[in-house]
């Protein structure tokens, strides 16, 4: 043998080694990790496959992360949805129309418990999630609902809702605590000192809102002569007495009460011997004197369904202006002072405490306020803002009821009290309505939470599918690896011996 040969032979077993090396140290890696190698270009004709897979499972990962979070806000929402329904129909047991007992403190011990309601849903409305304000519409990043102190008696040189029942209480009584009515004197005509007939006029006191509102005027009292309501505005009617009525004989007057004056007050009386039962009037010893029974007992009637019936209803408008703000609508006052003599509104949003300060830009689906994606093409939208018709609705009965004053104690004030307590149940649960509008919220909140729901499932089935096939593509056999690494692990050791043996060859072997 050739010394070039012997050089030749040893340089090539040194590569041969190392690459058995190399060889044994990839399979070794191989093992330890269990994947084919460390790039994907190792991993063959299946590496574009992989690379998309594998994209597709962090794109999972990520909706993961945000439905985690979504579930989170929607749990709460849930639970905190069911809370305000049953607070909702705690509230109308609360107004309990058979319930007026005054406290030391001037309440009612009904106005004690609705108080404790409302502060637990002011409460629940300023629910923070992380930074997230649930009942705040968008990512709001405070409270979204004003404390009961300041929504009640204002803040900062703002005025809260008391202002406003004070106000408007004004506007619809007048003056005399009449409804805005002008009740004349009796004008009588005599001859001989014998009166001969006897009128007295009810009239509205201008074109505005405020008030009672005249509708009709109806009769069967012998010799007495009804003129108007004209459908004007103002309004007026007069009643004229050229004689005696006979016992049984009415007059009923229809009002109707503000704002849309649609809804009436019916006030009827009989001619009566006197006039102890309600509803009757006393037939007098002459015209004159029926005419003034009349007279007074109208004059009363009025009154009494002025500072009962329509301040009930008054106090139900003030706190509908205070309260009803939903898409950026502007709170209305009166224009005044002075306030009993009133005939129109004012935007009322710069010296008015706002009660919800959360998202509230024009819209009609305050979902739309909060959106996650949860996957392409698909976003779960679950915003919702305290002052929505249904939520706002409850804050405002039970703040109403809270706000009004019965301490009186009068005969008056429970009356008052019944007929502001009836029409703020019906508020909360108007008639004909078998689900609650918190129930509607609710409900959107269900669908959208099980919509979710059903999206983790099937990203956890697919993530599950695309990480078996990445595993196929990118993973091993171990037990051919290890036979692979057995077989090279042999062919070193032998290449090892047959190589020390030739590199340990001198020059003088092959002489």
């Amino acid at each position: 043998m050739t010394l070039s040969s012997i050089t030749t032979s040893r340089s090539y077993l040194t590569l041969q080694l190392g690459q058995l090396n190399d060889q044994l140290t990839d399979k070794t890696t191989q093992l330890a990790t269990g994947k084919v190698g460390t790039t994907y270009g190792e991993i063959g004709d299946n590496r574009l496959l992989d690379i998309q897979l594998t994209q597709k499972v962090s794109l999972i990962e990520s909706y993961q992360e945000t439905i985690t979070i979504s579930n989170l806000h929607l749990e709460t929402l849930s639970l905190s949805l069911e809370r305000l329904e049953t607070i909702r129909q705690d509230s109308k047991s609360a107004m309990d129309t058979n319930d007026f007992v005054i406290q030391s403190d001037g309440q009612t011990q009904t106005q004690s418990r609705a108080e404790l309601l409302l502060t637990e849903t002011l409460n629940i409305l300023n629910t923070e999630i992380a930074g997230y304000y649930i009942f705040g519409g968008t990512d709001s990043i405070a409270d979204p609902v004003a404390n009961l102190d300041a929504i009640l008696n204002g803040s900062g040189g703002l005025d809260g809702l008391s202002a406003f029942l004070d106000e408007y209480s004004q506007a619809n009584l007048g003056a005399s605590n009449n409804g805005r009515l002008s009740i004349s004197a009796l004008t009588t005509n005599y001859a001989a000192g014998v009166p001969t007939d006897s009128t007295f006029t009810i009239a509205e006191d201008g074109a505005h809102d405020f008030g009672f509102d005249i509708s009709s005027v109806t009769s069967t009292l012998s010799n007495a002569s009804i003129t108007g309501p004209l459908a004007a505005d103002p309004d007026s009617f007069d009643v004229q007495f050229t004689g005696q009525p006979a016992l049984g004989e009415t007059i009923t007057i229809e009002l109707t009460l503000p704002p849309d004056h649609t809804e009436t007050v019916s006030i009827e009386f009989t001619a009566a011997s006197t006039n102890e039962a309600e509803g009757t009037f006393a037939i007098g010893a002459d015209l004159e004197e029926t005419a003034q029974n009349l007279l007074a007992e109208i004059t009363a009637e009025i009154e009494n369904q002025a500072q009962t019936t329509l301040r009930a209803v008054s106090d139900q408008w003030a706190s509908d202006e205070f309260f009803t703000t939903f898409g950026g609508e502007e709170p209305q006052r009166v224009d005044g002072p002075p306030y009993d003599t009133a005939t129109a509104q004012i935007a009322g949003g710069s010296t008015t405490v706002e009660w919800y300060t959360g998202r509230n830009t024009a819209t009609t689906d305050a979902r739309a306020d909060k959106n996650a994606v949860i996957d392409s093409n698909l976003t779960a939208s679950y915003g919702v803002r305290a002052n929505e018709t249904a939520l706002q609705e409850l804050v405002q009965s039970l703040a109403t009821f809270v706000a009004a004053d019965f301490s009186g104690g009068t005969q008056t004030d429970e009356e008052y009290y019944n007929a502001l307590s009836s029409n703020l149940r019906s508020l909360l649960q108007p008639v004909g309505v078998d689900q609650s509008g918190i129930v509607d919220i609710s409900t959107d909140i269900a669908i959208t939470h099980r919509t979710v729901s059903l999206t983790s499932e099937r990203h956890v089935q697919m993530k599950s599918t695309y990480e078996g096939t990445i595993a196929e593509i990118e993973g091993i056999d171990q037990n051919q690896v290890a036979a692979e690494i057995l077989t090279l692990q042999n062919n070193l050791e032998v290449s090892y011996r047959a190589s020390s043996i030739l590199f340990n060859l001198s020059l003088s072997d092959y002489i």
